[in-house]
């Protein structure tokens, strides 16, 4: 008999283990697919915000733009809109939108970049918008398609009679991390040189996946959830094929040979400033802007007129030269 009783405490603590293993696995499940698989948001949601938070005019949604299409190597259909500058130019920007909040994003910027004289390119990103895809992966997976879209640029530069097109990369929030992603991966020997961007403009962007899961976690009070993290990050690689170890812009930026300008909010409550200084500090070439009381992807909005010296300041160090893109020193 003792025996027995040995036998059934035996399996149930077995059982209790399996049933603890089985719950930190579906918490970890539901963890990771709230990250890549949210709850998508509308267009007008997005609008709504934007005009609450930065005061974008919304007659700026009737503004004229073409539609371009893209199929990624994954097989996904991809959309962008493309609106056009006053004047006929070879200098483009490829605009990478925030976490879960598709193209409309971009309006606040959009009466700047055209008076600077650039062609606009906005894509939804992966499973956002009017593309298509599962899931969203912080960038991993979003900056192949911008190198992918770099391409589409170029061809798009050539049809409209230049020999190719001048490109800076320009994203906020998590579209800041994947532009800068991007220029890292664009170092690449596979990545054309007439494809290789000359600039980057990173508005808030995080320093990297865990910083920012961790920053999450604790704002909901959920810091035994952090033991997850690996587990985590293991399901969405399964989920999705990205890699968030991946997700690290100061080890990207530490690669970047061309000119960058960071922007960020002082009072940004989601992603601190802290973060764009880390990213800085990584390369030379980086200047960071701080906008004093400047919420998330509010810097534009909140002060305007130094938003755009900056920019201008940026330009002038770009390497809009006429020799041919054989010719960029800093890629060779």
């Amino acid at each position: 008999m003792p025996d027995l009783q040995i036998i059934v405490v035996l399996v149930l603590i077995v059982v209790l283990l399996l049933l603890a293993l089985l719950l930190r696995h579906q918490v970890a499940v539901k963890l990771a697919l709230s990250a890549i698989r949210p709850k998508p948001i509308s267009y007008g949601a997005v609008l709504t915000q934007e005009v609450n938070r930065n005061h974008v005019d919304p007659a700026l949604m009737d503004l004229k733009y073409e539609k371009l299409f893209l199929k990624n190597k994954r097989g996904q259909e991809l959309t962008a809109r493309l609106y056009l500058a006053p004047s006929q130019t070879d200098r483009y920007i490829l605009f990478l939108h925030a976490y879960n909040y598709p193209w409309v994003g971009v309006l606040k910027y959009l009466p700047m970049l055209r008076d600077l004289g650039f062609n606009i390119l906005v894509p939804d990103q992966q499973a956002q918008g009017e593309s298509q895809g599962d899931f969203i992966t912080f960038g991993t997976l979003e900056s192949d398609d911008s190198l992918e879209w770099l391409g589409e640029i170029r061809r798009y530069a050539q049809l409209s009679g230049f020999e190719r097109a001048r490109i800076g990369v320009m994203g906020e929030s998590m579209g800041a991390v994947t532009a800068l992603l991007t220029m890292a991966k664009a170092n690449s020997p596979s990545v054309k040189m007439e494809d290789k961007p000359l600039f980057c403009v990173a508005d808030c962007p995080f320093s990297n996946f865990d910083s920012l899961m961790e920053l999450r976690v604790e704002k909901h009070g959920g810091k035994n959830a952090l033991r997850l993290l690996p587990l985590v990050k293991s399901i969405i690689k399964s989920r999705s094929g990205a890699d968030m170890d991946e997700v690290n812009t100061v080890k990207a930026a530490a690669a970047i040979r061309v000119p960058v300008l960071l922007f960020h909010g002082t009072d940004d409550p989601l992603v601190p400033a802290s973060m764009s200084q880390e990213i800085a500090a990584a390369n030379p070439n980086i200047k960071l802007c701080l906008i004093e009381g400047a919420k998330h992807i509010n810097c534009y909005a909140t002060d305007p007129k130094e938003y755009r010296r900056q920019f201008v300041e940026l330009l002038k160090q770009v390497q809009f030269e006429n020799e041919t893109s054989e010719e960029f020193a800093v890629y060779l």
